[in-house]
C-alpha cells in the first residue's frame, strides 16, 4: 500500500481548519527551503547580505509601516546602481530555485536585475546583465535571472543569462512593466545549468546552458534611468530551495 501522496495544484485549508493546528506530526522537507519576508527590526548587512549602495542618496531599508519587506531607493544620479546579495550558497548541482516578489513605483526612469550571480555586488554603473543604452550586456561572468532596463524597448521584462564570459541571451517575456505594478518572478536551474522562468506562476522562459557550474548567489540591481531621479522598487519577499547534498 503507497502512502504517498502527489499533489498536481496546491492544498487548500478551508474552514475551521484555518483556526487551528491543520497539520499532525512534524512537518520535514526534503530540499532546503526558507522564506524571508524582511520582517525584522534592521536588515543583517553584516553576515546574512552584501550591500553596495553606489549611487547619490540611493537606500535599502526595510519597509515596516504595517508592510514587511524591502524599500530599494535608486540613486539621484543617471546610471547609478546598487547591489543587494546573499552570500554564494547556490550550486546547479543542487537544483536551486527561488523568488520574490517586486514592485516598480516608475518603470521609465528604473533599471532592475534580479536572479543568480556569480558576485553578490558589482560596480556601478554596470548590472549584473542590463541594456544600458539598448544594448544588452553583461558585467558577471555567470548569470542568470530577469532585467528591466527602461532603456530597452517599452521596459520589458527580460529573462537573461551568461554563461562563462559569453554573449548574453534573453527571451522576451511579453510582459511591458507599468508604473505600480507587481510581479512575482521564480527562476529554476537543473543540475546542467538549464534555467526555467516564470512570472506571476506562468512560465515565461527557458534558457538551454544558462549558467556554468560555479557558487552562485541571489542579487538584486536596482538603479536610475533618462535622469529621472531617485526612485523607489519594493521587494516584498526572498524564498529558496535548494536540494540537500
Amino acid at each position: 500500500m503507497s502512502h504517498k501522496i502527489n499533489v498536481g495544484d496546491s492544498i487548500s485549508f478551508v474552514g475551521e481548519s484555518q483556526d487551528k493546528d491543520n497539520i499532525k506530526g512534524n512537518l520535514s522537507t526534503e530540499r532546503m527551503c526558507s522564506v524571508d519576508w524582511y520582517d525584522q527590526t534592521i536588515l543583517d548587512t553584516t553576515y546574512d547580505y552584501t550591500w553596495t549602495l553606489l549611487g547619490t542618496s540611493d537606500a535599502c531599508a526595510l519597509s515596516a509601516g504595517g508592510v514587511c519587506g524591502l524599500t530599494l531607493m535608486t540613486g539621484t544620479g543617471d546610471n547609478e546602481v546598487s547591489f543587494l546579495g546573499t552570500a554564494l550558497i547556490f550550486d546547479i548541482n543542487q537544483s536551486p530555485e527561488i523568488e520574490t516578489k517586486l514592485n516598480l513605483v516608475d518603470v521609465s526612469g528604473t533599471v532592475i536585475y534580479w536572479g543568480f550571480s556569480d558576485a553578490n555586488t558589482e560596480t556601478t554603473p554596470a548590472c549584473t546583465i542590463d541594456a544600458d543604452s539598448g544594448t544588452v550586456t553583461a558585467v558577471a561572468t555567470n548569470a542568470v535571472g530577469f532585467f528591466c532596463d527602461a532603456d530597452k524597448g517599452s521596459s520589458s521584462l527580460y529573462c537573461a543569462s551568461v554563461n562563462a564570459g559569453g554573449t548574453p541571451q534573453t527571451v522576451d517575456t511579453g510582459i511591458d512593466w507599468t508604473d505600480g505594478a507587481s510581479h512575482t518572478l521564480r527562476v529554476r536551474l537543473d543540475t546542467s545549468g538549464n534555467a526555467k522562468f516564470w512570472v506571476d506562476g506562468v512560465q515565461k522562459g527557458y534558457i538551454a546552458l544558462a549558467t556554468a557550474d560555479v557558487p552562485l548567489c541571489e542579487i538584486i540591481n536596482y538603479g536610475t534611468r533618462a535622469n529621472d531621479g531617485s526612485n523607489v522598487v519594493y521587494k516584498r519577499y526572498l524564498k529558496k530551495w535548494q536540494n540537500i547534498p
